[in-house]
Protein backbone atom coordinates (compact mmCIF):
# COMPACT_ATOMS: atom_id res chain seq x y z
CA UNK A 1 0.00 0.00 0.00
CA UNK A 2 1.29 3.47 -0.92
CA UNK A 3 0.74 4.73 2.62
CA UNK A 4 2.93 2.03 4.18
CA UNK A 5 5.67 2.46 1.57
CA UNK A 6 5.80 6.19 2.11
CA UNK A 7 5.90 5.73 5.87
CA UNK A 8 8.76 3.26 5.55
CA UNK A 9 10.78 5.60 3.33
CA UNK A 10 10.35 8.45 5.74
CA UNK A 11 11.15 6.32 8.78
CA UNK A 12 14.39 5.27 7.17
CA UNK A 13 15.87 8.74 6.90
CA UNK A 14 13.37 11.05 5.18
CA UNK A 15 12.90 11.76 1.49
CA UNK A 16 15.18 10.48 -1.20
CA UNK A 17 16.33 13.01 -3.84
CA UNK A 18 13.61 12.02 -6.29
CA UNK A 19 10.89 12.56 -3.68
CA UNK A 20 12.37 15.92 -2.74
CA UNK A 21 12.49 17.06 -6.37
CA UNK A 22 8.88 15.99 -6.89
CA UNK A 23 7.70 17.82 -3.79
CA UNK A 24 9.55 21.01 -4.69
CA UNK A 25 8.14 20.93 -8.22
CA UNK A 26 4.64 20.52 -6.82
CA UNK A 27 5.06 23.49 -4.48
CA UNK A 28 6.26 25.62 -7.41
CA UNK A 29 2.90 25.11 -9.09
CA UNK A 30 1.17 27.33 -6.53
CA UNK A 31 -0.65 29.38 -9.17
CA UNK A 32 -2.68 26.30 -10.12
CA UNK A 33 -3.62 25.47 -6.52
CA UNK A 34 -7.25 26.20 -5.68
CA UNK A 35 -9.42 25.64 -2.62
CA UNK A 36 -11.79 22.73 -3.17
CA UNK A 37 -13.33 22.44 0.29
CA UNK A 38 -13.23 24.43 3.50
CA UNK A 39 -14.88 24.89 6.84
CA UNK A 40 -14.55 27.79 9.25
CA UNK A 41 -12.65 27.06 12.49
CA UNK A 42 -14.74 27.34 15.65
CA UNK A 43 -14.18 26.55 19.23
CA UNK A 44 -12.70 25.64 21.45
CA UNK A 45 -14.56 22.36 21.76
CA UNK A 46 -17.25 21.90 23.07
CA UNK A 47 -18.35 25.47 22.30
CA UNK A 48 -21.02 25.32 19.64
CA UNK A 49 -24.68 26.12 19.02
CA UNK A 50 -25.79 22.48 19.07
CA UNK A 51 -23.31 21.07 21.58
CA UNK A 52 -24.65 18.70 24.19
CA UNK A 53 -23.28 15.85 26.29
CA UNK A 54 -24.67 12.38 25.78
CA UNK A 55 -24.19 8.71 26.47
CA UNK A 56 -24.09 5.91 23.89
CA UNK A 57 -27.43 4.39 22.94
CA UNK A 58 -27.35 0.59 23.24
CA UNK A 59 -26.45 -0.86 19.87
CA UNK A 60 -25.62 2.57 18.40
CA UNK A 61 -22.20 4.08 17.68
CA UNK A 62 -20.59 5.73 20.67
CA UNK A 63 -20.95 9.49 20.91
CA UNK A 64 -17.56 11.17 20.90
CA UNK A 65 -16.56 12.27 24.38
CA UNK A 66 -13.22 13.79 25.28
CA UNK A 67 -11.97 13.70 28.89
CA UNK A 68 -10.81 17.19 29.72
CA UNK A 69 -12.30 18.40 26.41
CA UNK A 70 -9.08 17.52 24.58
CA UNK A 71 -7.68 14.86 22.31
CA UNK A 72 -5.18 12.47 23.88
CA UNK A 73 -3.12 10.03 21.83
CA UNK A 74 -5.97 9.24 19.46
CA UNK A 75 -6.84 9.25 15.79
CA UNK A 76 -9.42 11.16 13.77
CA UNK A 77 -11.09 10.39 10.45
CA UNK A 78 -12.84 13.42 8.98
CA UNK A 79 -15.09 13.03 5.92
CA UNK A 80 -15.14 15.87 3.38
CA UNK A 81 -16.83 16.46 0.02
CA UNK A 82 -14.64 18.52 -2.35
CA UNK A 83 -16.40 20.66 -4.92
CA UNK A 84 -13.75 20.18 -7.63
CA UNK A 85 -11.30 17.40 -8.38
CA UNK A 86 -7.59 17.53 -9.01
CA UNK A 87 -4.27 15.85 -9.72
CA UNK A 88 -2.72 16.59 -6.34
CA UNK A 89 -3.85 17.99 -3.02
CA UNK A 90 -2.91 19.32 0.37
CA UNK A 91 -4.80 19.52 3.66
CA UNK A 92 -5.09 22.34 6.20
CA UNK A 93 -5.20 21.47 9.91
CA UNK A 94 -5.97 24.25 12.37
CA UNK A 95 -4.78 24.87 15.91
CA UNK A 96 -6.37 28.31 15.89
CA UNK A 97 -7.77 28.21 19.43
CA UNK A 98 -5.05 25.99 20.90
CA UNK A 99 -2.83 26.94 23.83
CA UNK A 100 0.11 24.67 22.92
CA UNK A 101 1.73 23.01 19.89
CA UNK A 102 -0.08 19.96 18.50
CA UNK A 103 1.81 17.20 16.74
CA UNK A 104 -0.21 15.64 13.91
CA UNK A 105 1.20 12.29 12.81
CA UNK A 106 0.57 10.10 9.76
CA UNK A 107 -1.80 12.51 8.08
CA UNK A 108 -3.34 10.65 5.18
CA UNK A 109 -6.16 10.89 2.66
CA UNK A 110 -8.22 8.20 0.97
CA UNK A 111 -11.47 7.78 -0.88
CA UNK A 112 -14.26 7.04 1.55
CA UNK A 113 -17.98 7.49 1.99
CA UNK A 114 -20.14 9.91 3.97
CA UNK A 115 -21.74 7.53 6.46
CA UNK A 116 -19.10 5.07 7.65
CA UNK A 117 -15.40 5.26 8.62
CA UNK A 118 -14.17 2.60 6.21
CA UNK A 119 -11.94 3.71 3.34
CA UNK A 120 -10.60 2.35 0.05
CA UNK A 121 -7.28 1.02 1.32
CA UNK A 122 -5.63 1.11 -2.12
CA UNK A 123 -6.13 4.88 -2.29
CA UNK A 124 -4.76 5.78 1.15
CA UNK A 125 -1.89 8.22 0.67
CA UNK A 126 0.43 9.78 3.22
CA UNK A 127 0.48 13.57 3.33
CA UNK A 128 3.81 14.97 4.41
CA UNK A 129 4.77 18.27 6.01
CA UNK A 130 8.06 19.57 4.60
CA UNK A 131 8.81 16.01 3.59
CA UNK A 132 8.18 14.49 7.02
CA UNK A 133 5.44 12.11 8.16
CA UNK A 134 4.31 14.53 10.86
CA UNK A 135 3.71 18.22 11.36
CA UNK A 136 3.48 20.49 14.36
CA UNK A 137 0.86 23.25 14.44
CA UNK A 138 1.81 25.97 16.87
CA UNK A 139 -0.87 27.56 19.05
CA UNK A 140 -2.97 29.89 16.92
CA UNK A 141 -1.63 28.55 13.63
CA UNK A 142 -2.84 26.53 10.65
CA UNK A 143 -0.70 23.65 9.40
CA UNK A 144 -0.61 23.06 5.63
CA UNK A 145 0.68 19.77 4.26
CA UNK A 146 2.81 19.40 1.14
CA UNK A 147 1.13 18.97 -2.22
CA UNK A 148 1.02 15.22 -2.88
CA UNK A 149 -0.20 13.46 -6.07
CA UNK A 150 -3.76 12.18 -5.59
CA UNK A 151 -6.21 11.98 -8.48
CA UNK A 152 -9.92 12.30 -7.75
CA UNK A 153 -13.07 13.75 -9.26
CA UNK A 154 -15.42 16.45 -8.02
CA UNK A 155 -18.03 15.10 -5.65
CA UNK A 156 -16.05 12.11 -4.42
CA UNK A 157 -16.07 11.79 -0.64
CA UNK A 158 -12.60 11.81 0.88
CA UNK A 159 -11.48 10.69 4.32
CA UNK A 160 -8.68 12.60 6.05
CA UNK A 161 -7.06 10.61 8.86
CA UNK A 162 -4.49 11.79 11.39
CA UNK A 163 -3.14 10.91 14.81
CA UNK A 164 -2.86 13.48 17.59
CA UNK A 165 0.17 12.64 19.70
CA UNK A 166 -0.20 13.31 23.42
CA UNK A 167 -2.65 15.81 24.88
CA UNK A 168 -3.92 18.45 22.49
CA UNK A 169 -5.23 21.04 24.91
CA UNK A 170 -8.18 23.12 23.58
CA UNK A 171 -9.41 21.68 20.28
CA UNK A 172 -10.22 23.77 17.23
CA UNK A 173 -13.31 22.42 15.49
CA UNK A 174 -16.22 23.39 13.29
CA UNK A 175 -19.06 22.80 15.69
CA UNK A 176 -21.65 21.34 13.34
CA UNK A 177 -20.85 19.46 10.15
CA UNK A 178 -24.33 17.90 9.95
CA UNK A 179 -22.71 14.64 8.92
CA UNK A 180 -20.98 11.89 10.92
CA UNK A 181 -17.29 12.27 11.68
CA UNK A 182 -15.26 9.46 13.22
CA UNK A 183 -12.81 9.39 16.13
CA UNK A 184 -10.91 6.59 17.83
CA UNK A 185 -11.09 6.42 21.61
CA UNK A 186 -8.69 8.39 23.83
CA UNK A 187 -5.32 6.72 24.40
CA UNK A 188 -5.97 4.20 21.62
CA UNK A 189 -2.81 5.25 19.77
CA UNK A 190 -2.30 5.61 16.05
CA UNK A 191 -5.18 3.96 14.18
CA UNK A 192 -4.79 5.89 10.94
CA UNK A 193 -4.03 2.79 8.84
CA UNK A 194 -7.24 1.01 9.87
CA UNK A 195 -9.01 0.82 6.50
CA UNK A 196 -12.02 -1.01 7.93
CA UNK A 197 -12.72 1.84 10.33
CA UNK A 198 -13.44 -0.47 13.26
CA UNK A 199 -11.08 1.49 15.50
CA UNK A 200 -13.07 4.69 14.92
CA UNK A 201 -15.83 3.86 17.37
CA UNK A 202 -16.79 7.38 18.39
CA UNK A 203 -19.03 9.55 16.25
CA UNK A 204 -19.40 13.32 16.21
CA UNK A 205 -21.20 15.86 14.04
CA UNK A 206 -18.27 18.26 14.15
CA UNK A 207 -15.12 18.53 12.04
CA UNK A 208 -12.11 18.45 14.35
CA UNK A 209 -8.92 20.36 13.44
CA UNK A 210 -9.42 20.13 9.67
CA UNK A 211 -10.06 23.49 7.99
CA UNK A 212 -9.49 23.06 4.27
CA UNK A 213 -8.47 21.08 1.21
CA UNK A 214 -6.57 22.62 -1.70
CA UNK A 215 -6.10 20.92 -5.05
CA UNK A 216 -3.77 21.21 -8.01
CA UNK A 217 -5.98 21.54 -11.07
CA UNK A 218 -4.68 23.51 -14.08
CA UNK A 219 -8.24 23.70 -15.46
CA UNK A 220 -9.63 25.34 -12.33
CA UNK A 221 -10.67 28.96 -12.75
CA UNK A 222 -10.40 29.71 -9.06
CA UNK A 223 -12.51 29.51 -5.91
CA UNK A 224 -15.67 31.24 -4.74
CA UNK A 225 -16.13 31.64 -0.98
CA UNK A 226 -19.65 31.60 0.41
CA UNK A 227 -19.59 33.14 3.86
CA UNK A 228 -22.37 33.63 6.36
CA UNK A 229 -24.25 32.05 9.25
CA UNK A 230 -26.27 28.86 9.78
CA UNK A 231 -28.18 29.38 6.54
CA UNK A 232 -24.91 29.11 4.62
CA UNK A 233 -23.52 26.47 6.98
CA UNK A 234 -26.57 24.36 6.15
CA UNK A 235 -28.36 23.94 9.47
CA UNK A 236 -30.03 20.53 9.93
CA UNK A 237 -29.38 19.34 6.37
CA UNK A 238 -27.18 16.28 5.86
CA UNK A 239 -25.33 14.75 2.91
CA UNK A 240 -24.46 17.94 1.09
CA UNK A 241 -27.87 19.59 0.87
CA UNK A 242 -26.71 23.13 1.65
CA UNK A 243 -27.34 25.92 -0.87
CA UNK A 244 -23.58 26.24 -1.61
CA UNK A 245 -23.62 22.49 -2.41
CA UNK A 246 -26.40 22.98 -4.93
CA UNK A 247 -24.50 25.92 -6.41
CA UNK A 248 -21.37 23.77 -6.71
CA UNK A 249 -23.35 21.01 -8.43
CA UNK A 250 -24.75 23.50 -10.95
CA UNK A 251 -21.28 24.85 -11.71
CA UNK A 252 -20.01 21.30 -12.26
CA UNK A 253 -22.96 20.50 -14.56
CA UNK A 254 -22.21 23.65 -16.54
CA UNK A 255 -18.60 22.55 -17.02
CA UNK A 256 -17.24 25.34 -14.82
CA UNK A 257 -14.30 24.18 -12.69
CA UNK A 258 -14.76 26.55 -9.76
CA UNK A 259 -14.17 25.59 -6.15
CA UNK A 260 -16.98 26.55 -3.77
CA UNK A 261 -15.76 27.04 -0.19
CA UNK A 262 -18.44 27.07 2.50
CA UNK A 263 -17.36 29.35 5.35
CA UNK A 264 -20.69 29.54 7.15
CA UNK A 265 -20.78 29.40 10.96
CA UNK A 266 -23.95 28.68 12.90
CA UNK A 267 -25.26 31.77 14.75
CA UNK A 268 -22.51 33.97 13.30
CA UNK A 269 -22.88 37.75 12.95
CA UNK A 270 -21.43 40.57 10.88
CA UNK A 271 -20.79 42.72 13.96
CA UNK A 272 -19.71 41.93 17.53
CA UNK A 273 -23.37 41.62 18.51
CA UNK A 274 -22.81 38.29 20.29
CA UNK A 275 -19.31 38.94 21.64
CA UNK A 276 -17.78 36.08 19.67
CA UNK A 277 -20.07 33.45 21.20
CA UNK A 278 -20.76 32.12 17.68
CA UNK A 279 -17.23 32.29 16.42
CA UNK A 280 -15.54 35.56 15.50
CA UNK A 281 -17.85 37.94 13.62
CA UNK A 282 -17.49 38.48 9.91
CA UNK A 283 -15.52 41.70 10.33
CA UNK A 284 -12.88 39.81 12.34
CA UNK A 285 -12.72 36.55 10.38
CA UNK A 286 -12.79 37.81 6.80
CA UNK A 287 -9.01 37.69 6.42
CA UNK A 288 -8.81 34.18 7.86
CA UNK A 289 -11.80 32.60 6.13
CA UNK A 290 -11.73 34.37 2.76
CA UNK A 291 -8.52 36.16 1.91
CA UNK A 292 -6.17 33.44 3.16
CA UNK A 293 -7.79 30.64 1.12
CA UNK A 294 -6.09 29.40 -2.05
CA UNK A 295 -7.11 30.67 -5.48
CA UNK A 296 -10.03 32.79 -4.27
CA UNK A 297 -11.40 35.12 -6.93
CA UNK A 298 -14.85 35.95 -5.53
CA UNK A 299 -16.84 36.06 -2.31
CA UNK A 300 -20.59 35.73 -1.79
CA UNK A 301 -21.75 37.26 1.51
CA UNK A 302 -25.09 36.28 3.10
CA UNK A 303 -25.07 37.49 6.67
CA UNK A 304 -26.91 39.85 9.02
CA UNK A 305 -30.03 38.05 10.21
CA UNK A 306 -28.43 37.18 13.56
CA UNK A 307 -27.34 40.78 14.05
CA UNK A 308 -30.94 41.85 13.51
CA UNK A 309 -32.13 39.18 15.91
CA UNK A 310 -29.70 40.48 18.53
CA UNK A 311 -31.08 44.02 18.21
CA UNK A 312 -28.45 45.58 15.93
CA UNK A 313 -29.81 48.31 13.67
CA UNK A 314 -29.38 48.12 9.90
CA UNK A 315 -26.86 50.99 9.55
CA UNK A 316 -24.39 49.26 11.88
CA UNK A 317 -24.66 46.01 9.88
CA UNK A 318 -24.18 47.97 6.66
CA UNK A 319 -21.00 49.53 8.02
CA UNK A 320 -19.70 46.06 8.85
CA UNK A 321 -20.46 44.87 5.31
CA UNK A 322 -18.72 47.93 3.86
CA UNK A 323 -15.63 47.07 5.92
CA UNK A 324 -15.29 43.55 4.51
CA UNK A 325 -16.17 44.68 0.98
CA UNK A 326 -13.28 47.12 1.17
CA UNK A 327 -10.97 44.28 2.27
CA UNK A 328 -12.18 42.16 -0.63
CA UNK A 329 -11.60 44.97 -3.12
CA UNK A 330 -8.09 45.56 -1.83
CA UNK A 331 -7.39 41.88 -2.46
CA UNK A 332 -8.83 42.12 -5.99
CA UNK A 333 -11.91 39.98 -5.35
CA UNK A 334 -15.36 40.21 -6.89
CA UNK A 335 -18.08 40.71 -4.28
CA UNK A 336 -21.66 39.42 -4.35
CA UNK A 337 -24.28 40.12 -1.70
CA UNK A 338 -27.31 38.02 -0.78
CA UNK A 339 -30.48 39.60 0.59
CA UNK A 340 -31.55 38.53 4.10
CA UNK A 341 -34.21 35.83 4.13
CA UNK A 342 -37.64 36.37 5.72
CA UNK A 343 -38.18 34.62 9.04
CA UNK A 344 -41.05 34.08 11.47
CA UNK A 345 -39.42 32.16 14.29
CA UNK A 346 -40.31 32.50 17.95
CA UNK A 347 -37.64 30.36 19.61
CA UNK A 348 -34.72 32.29 18.11
CA UNK A 349 -35.94 35.73 19.11
CA UNK A 350 -37.49 37.30 16.00
CA UNK A 351 -40.92 37.76 17.53
CA UNK A 352 -42.69 39.37 19.40
CA UNK A 353 -41.04 42.59 18.21
CA UNK A 354 -40.04 41.28 14.78
CA UNK A 355 -42.97 42.81 12.89
CA UNK A 356 -42.55 46.24 14.46
CA UNK A 357 -38.78 46.58 15.01
CA UNK A 358 -36.66 43.85 13.44
CA UNK A 359 -38.63 43.40 10.24
CA UNK A 360 -38.40 47.09 9.24
CA UNK A 361 -34.65 46.90 9.89
CA UNK A 362 -34.42 43.84 7.61
CA UNK A 363 -36.22 45.77 4.89
CA UNK A 364 -33.76 48.67 5.25
CA UNK A 365 -30.79 46.30 5.10
CA UNK A 366 -32.16 44.51 2.03
CA UNK A 367 -32.90 47.81 0.30
CA UNK A 368 -29.26 48.80 0.74
CA UNK A 369 -28.03 45.39 -0.51
CA UNK A 370 -30.21 45.66 -3.62
CA UNK A 371 -29.09 49.18 -4.51
CA UNK A 372 -25.49 49.55 -3.35
CA UNK A 373 -22.92 50.19 -6.04
CA UNK A 374 -20.26 48.47 -3.91
CA UNK A 375 -21.26 44.97 -5.04
CA UNK A 376 -20.72 43.25 -8.37
CA UNK A 377 -24.05 41.50 -8.13
CA UNK A 378 -27.00 40.81 -5.83
CA UNK A 379 -28.56 37.41 -5.20
CA UNK A 380 -32.11 38.08 -4.07
CA UNK A 381 -32.71 35.14 -1.73
CA UNK A 382 -35.44 37.13 0.03
CA UNK A 383 -37.51 37.22 -3.16
CA UNK A 384 -37.47 33.45 -3.70
CA UNK A 385 -37.91 32.42 -0.05
CA UNK A 386 -40.86 34.61 0.98
CA UNK A 387 -44.52 33.71 0.76
CA UNK A 388 -45.85 34.94 -2.61
CA UNK A 389 -47.75 38.17 -2.10
CA UNK A 390 -46.43 38.64 1.46
CA UNK A 391 -43.32 40.80 1.78
CA UNK A 392 -42.36 39.81 5.33
CA UNK A 393 -43.46 36.18 5.71
CA UNK A 394 -41.40 33.10 4.83
CA UNK A 395 -42.82 30.45 2.53
CA UNK A 396 -43.32 27.68 5.09
CA UNK A 397 -42.95 25.00 2.41
CA UNK A 398 -39.29 26.00 2.02
CA UNK A 399 -38.44 26.07 5.75
CA UNK A 400 -37.92 23.73 8.65
CA UNK A 401 -40.58 24.02 11.39
CA UNK A 402 -38.60 26.77 13.12
CA UNK A 403 -39.44 29.12 10.21
CA UNK A 404 -35.88 30.41 10.29
CA UNK A 405 -33.76 27.75 8.56
CA UNK A 406 -34.55 26.51 5.07
CA UNK A 407 -35.22 22.82 4.51
CA UNK A 408 -33.55 20.87 1.72
CA UNK A 409 -36.11 22.14 -0.80
CA UNK A 410 -35.48 25.68 0.40
CA UNK A 411 -31.73 25.29 0.04
CA UNK A 412 -32.20 23.89 -3.45
CA UNK A 413 -34.45 26.82 -4.27
CA UNK A 414 -31.70 29.20 -3.14
CA UNK A 415 -29.00 27.36 -5.06
CA UNK A 416 -31.11 27.21 -8.21
CA UNK A 417 -31.99 30.91 -8.01
CA UNK A 418 -28.37 32.03 -8.33
CA UNK A 419 -27.58 33.37 -11.78
CA UNK A 420 -24.41 31.54 -12.81
CA UNK A 421 -23.44 34.24 -15.27
CA UNK A 422 -23.39 36.72 -12.39
CA UNK A 423 -21.21 34.72 -10.02
CA UNK A 424 -18.88 33.66 -12.82
CA UNK A 425 -18.02 37.30 -13.43
CA UNK A 426 -14.95 36.94 -11.24
CA UNK A 427 -13.57 34.08 -13.32
CA UNK A 428 -13.96 35.29 -16.89
CA UNK A 429 -11.47 37.00 -19.10
CA UNK A 430 -11.64 39.91 -18.89
CA UNK A 431 -12.88 39.97 -15.30
CA UNK A 432 -16.26 41.61 -14.95
CA UNK A 433 -15.80 43.11 -11.50
CA UNK A 434 -15.44 46.55 -10.00
CA UNK A 435 -11.86 47.43 -9.18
Amino acid sequence: MAFCLASLLLACGGENPAQTNTRVAMQANESAVVGAWATAPYGPYPLGPLTRDGTPTPGAPEVALFPGNQANNQSFRMIIHPTIGGQALRVRLSNLVGDRPIRFENISIAKGNPLTPNIEASTQTLLTVRGQAFGVAQAGEELITDLIPFVFEAGEDLAVSFHVAGESGPMTWHAVSFAPQFIARPNSGDQTQDATGTAFQQVSVGWFFISGLDVLNPQAKGALVTIGDSITDGAYQVLNQRWPDFLAQRLQAAGETVGVLNQGINSNTVTDARDGAAGPPLVKRFQRDVLSRSGVKSVLILEGTNDLGAGVDAPEIIEGLKTVIAQAREAGLCVYLGTILPRADVAFGWFPDGPTVKEPRRQVLNAWIRTTDLADGVLDFDAVMRLPGAEMLPNAALYTPDLLHPNSLGFKTMGDAIDLETVLGGFGRPRRCKQ
